[in-house]
């Protein structure tokens, strides 16, 4: 049964159940069986209804008002009733004490799903009537009603307070939740602009080495990868949509390109495409990007860069190494995120990245754990 469902439920058995208790000190006894009937009725007619979708299963529409919020009024009016029955019942205790558990705990269930998702007032009045509602047979009782009375309104206090702190801690539980998705949503933000500006600045640098080279179509092809990989990430963050993920599997292509728009040599070394995660098989494809973009950069006199991926010990090791002098002082650095953005994603899936000098070169030595 949906959380619609039973709110309905609850709040169309309420008010027929209390008009029919404050009906029996006219009808009798024999108004118990009408009364019950009457309450089966519209509980049958609650549960048969067709209602809008629950939004625990659908999700709540972006456009619409927190889920529970429609049962605000009808919770008020029940309340309402209730207080009104306390004070209006004139027969025996018997009656509403076989009805108040029924009562309460219905009290409790609407209590729960206001101090969740609706406004205050709504639940106070609610709770109001779960602790009232005691009064309707200990002011009816034989004896010292006083004290009957006292010791049942603070047992149904402390109760309703404890259902109240319930709701309470299902609200904290959805902003803690809230607050999850949101910082999620911001963390895969900011990884889709690493990926862009890997993949873009690595096309856009080889379209200025392909234009000192005059050679049109790899200007042309370069700018065209360019524009899809923006395409596909303006596209992600746009919304849910199918779009190719970049792994270790594409960086023949990639080191096939880089050696063919630049006048460095490059070779890769991979006897098997490592098995990795998706999360690391896409770090390992853009280490390798970075690595190649600032060759270009920043040794553009290199003449030979050899990429090597090899597994050792259940690790996959990345190798990107090449043979010219920095044309600047001090440690090769990309725009933007750069290997520093890369370092503190390897770290973050288990691995480590470093990068020097080497000889009269550089290299970049990444290792992630593999399976």
């Amino acid at each position: 049964m949906t959380r619609t469902k039973v709110l309905t439920l609850l709040l169309l058995v309420l008010p027929v159940g209390l008009l029919a208790l404050c009906a029996l000190p006219l009808t009798g006894a024999a108004g118990i069986v009408p009364a019950v009937a009457a309450v089966a009725a519209v509980a049958v007619a609650a549960l048969a209804r067709p209602g809008p979708p629950d939004p625990a299963s659908t999700g709540p529409d972006p456009g619409s008002t927190a889920p529970g919020s429609g049962s605000t009024k009808p919770a008020i009016a029940v309340a309402g009733l209730s207080l009104l029955a306390d004070g209006l019942y004139q027969g025996p205790p018997q009656p509403p004490a076989l009805w108040a558990p029924v009562e309460y705990v219905a009290l409790a269930v609407l209590l729960v799903s206001l101090a969740r998702r609706s406004p205050a007032p709504a639940g106070v009045l609610v709770a109001l009537a779960a602790t009232a509602l005691p009064l309707r047979m200990s002011l009816h009782v034989p004896g010292d009603r006083v004290e009957a009375s006292v010791l049942l309104v603070a047992a149904a206090f402390v109760t309703t307070v404890c259902v109240a702190g319930a709701g309470l801690y299902l609200r904290l539980g959805d902003h803690r939740r809230r607050l999850a998705e949101e910082r999620a949503r911001r963390a895969h933000r900011l990884d889709l602009a690493r990926d862009l500006h890997d993949l873009v600045a690595h096309e856009v640098t080889g379209i200025v080495i392909a234009a000192q080279a005059a050679a049109l179509p790899d200007i042309e092809a370069a700018g065209l990868r360019a524009l899809d990989a923006m395409d596909r990430m303006v596209g992600t963050l746009r919304g849910p949509v199918s779009q190719r993920v970049h792994g270790v599997a594409d960086l023949p292509d990639v080191v096939r390109r880089f050696g063919a728009t630049g006048p460095a040599v490059a070779t890769l070394s991979m006897p098997v495409v490592p098995e990795l995660s998706q999360d690391a098989s896409k770090a390992a494809y853009h280490v390798v990007v970075e690595a190649l973009t600032n060759v270009r950069r920043h040794a553009p006199a290199a003449t030979t860069v050899a990429v090597t991926v090899t597994v050792r010990a259940g690790r996959v090791e990345l190798i990107v190494m090449d043979d010219g002098p920095s044309e600047q002082a001090g440690p090769r650095t990309g725009g933007g995120t750069g290997l520093a953005g890369l370092d503190e994603r390897v770290t973050a899936l288990g691995g480590d990245l470093r990068a020097g000098p080497r000889g009269a070169g550089w290299e970049v030595i990444c290792h992630l754990p593999a399976g």
